[in-house]
């Protein structure tokens, strides 16, 4: 089984990071796609292409530990919003080709609502552009695939809200978990001065909450996907979260 991930920007994972080691250890194959290149991420004693080579360098890590195949969009954080808005059939082509090559059966998306608004873009190219790749009339350079896969949409960080259709118990995994965030350590300190949070305690009191939701330690939340042809029944959701 074949699972694509799509989130907007390095480091993004910790929101499904979880869930990705778990289907990666029981040898699905699990790839991370990465919409933005991290050029204006934390680090601002550095400019833009060293800040992305270094961003680049720590998602490779997080994906080393998390098992996961990794594919870079590498459009800019500071562009992309440009290229959403005046360039989006371009845009949405790329993200076509991500899903042509990867072909996958289930994607995991951010939350069309979540609070960056890098975040919902992702969501919505992914959506728009898996509807769409597997109509042989889109002509590209990667050959059409098959089916609409199956898609959720991953919890944001706590503060908005979001309503879960499922949770994953990640308590054999969540040290992988923190680990693979510990990989991203530009992030840490420019986490802490801008958005005043330590992530790696954020990261904990996330799953310690939606694990009190489900009766586990720690837990990931997802909500079904409602557009038309997404939902799936039980028995097809359910190969793809392992029992721990």
């Amino acid at each position: 089984m074949r699972i694509l991930v799509v989130v907007a920007h390095p480091d993004d994972e910790m929101q499904c990071s979880g869930t990705i080691a778990l289907q990666a250890a029981a040898g699905m194959e699990v790839t991370l796609a990465v919409a933005c290149n991290g050029n204006l991420g934390g680090i601002p004693e550095v400019d833009k292409a060293e800040r992305s080579r270094i961003r680049h360098a720590e998602m490779a890590a997080a994906c080393d530990v998390l098992g996961a195949k990794l594919q870079w969009l590498d459009f800019g954080d500071d562009d992309f919003m440009e290229h959403v808005h005046s360039r989006y059939s371009d845009t949405e082509m790329a993200f076509r080709n991500l899903v042509r090559r990867t072909r996958p059966d289930l994607m995991l998306v951010p939350a069309l609502h979540d609070y960056h608004q890098h975040h919902r873009a992702a969501a919505e190219l992914a959506l728009n552009a898996s509807n769409n790749a597997g109509n042989p009339a889109i002509v590209s350079e990667e050959p059409a695939s098959s089916g609409i896969p199956i898609a959720l949409h991953m919890a944001p960080l706590p503060g908005g809200v979001f309503t879960p259709d499922l949770y994953v118990d990640i308590t054999p995994v969540f040290e992988r978990k923190l680990q693979a965030m510990r990989c991203h350590v530009s992030q840490h300190q420019y986490l802490q001065e801008h958005h005043r949070t330590n992530i790696l305690e954020q990261i904990e009191a996330t799953a310690v909450l939606h694990g009190v939701a489900c009766g586990v330690k720690y837990a990931e939340a997802f909500s079904l996907c409602r557009q038309f042809n997404r939902p799936a029944p039980i028995q097809k959701l359910a190969p793809f979260f392992p029992p721990t």
